[in-house]
């Protein structure tokens, strides 16, 4: 199976609104495709084990249906489909929720496998940075900063700024920072680090 575009959103079931995006290939992960079409958007294809609900999958797209008893997540089989077939950006709708065992999966997902993939939702943003330096807008109220390794990290133009501050796993003291201005600058020398910005306070 060729990809359509370069851009995949994948979208699980506890999605509620979806980004604006164009000329993307959406991916319903397991009953997230009953999402997409709520949001009169047609699945690329869709994918998991569809267990929660016993009703037959009618689709005009792919389907792939995976066993119940599996060592995979949905949204973990999801990845590796759309890592396989080449996309150059993936993002993933519906990744945090009521399910804390699986916000965690998802987390560690694109910390340790994943790491360019970048979780999106309505009031959410959250991706991996890895060394270089990265602009950030005041789109969000927090911001934190969660290292994944031990890493040497800069924040310019934040509340709390960092001069080439070393933090390690145990460290959380990067958490609920904010951009007073327009615009913050990370900087990321060695190792790396999870973003994670909310509007939820």
């Amino acid at each position: 199976m060729l990809k359509k575009h370069d851009i995949a959103v994948l979208v699980s079931p506890i999605a509620t609104d979806l980004p604006d995006f164009k000329d993307v290939d959406w991916i319903g992960v397991d009953f997230g495709f009953q999402v997409l079409l709520e949001h009169n958007i047609q699945p690329y294809f869709v994918i998991g084990d569809f267990d929660s609900k016993n009703e037959e999958i009618k689709l005009d797209c792919p389907v792939f249906i995976h066993p119940t008893h599996k060592d995979e997540t949905d949204m973990e089989l999801a990845l590796m489909k759309a890592k396989e077939m080449g996309y150059s950006q993936i993002y993933i709708c519906g990744a945090i929720g009521k399910r804390l065992d699986h916000t965690l999966a998802n987390l560690r997902i694109i910390g340790w496998q994943y790491p360019n993939v970048v979780v999106l939702d309505q009031n959410t943003r959250i991706r991996v940075l890895t060394k270089g330096q990265y602009e950030f807008k005041a789109q969000y109220s927090h911001i934190s900063f969660f290292a994944l390794e031990k890493t040497c990290i800069s924040l310019d133009h934040f509340e709390y700024e960092l001069d080439q501050r070393w933090i390690d796993v145990q460290d959380i003291y990067t958490c609920s920072n904010s951009i007073p201005n327009e615009s913050a600058t990370v900087t990321v020398y060695e190792g790396r680090v999870i973003s994670v910005e909310t509007n939820f306070r």
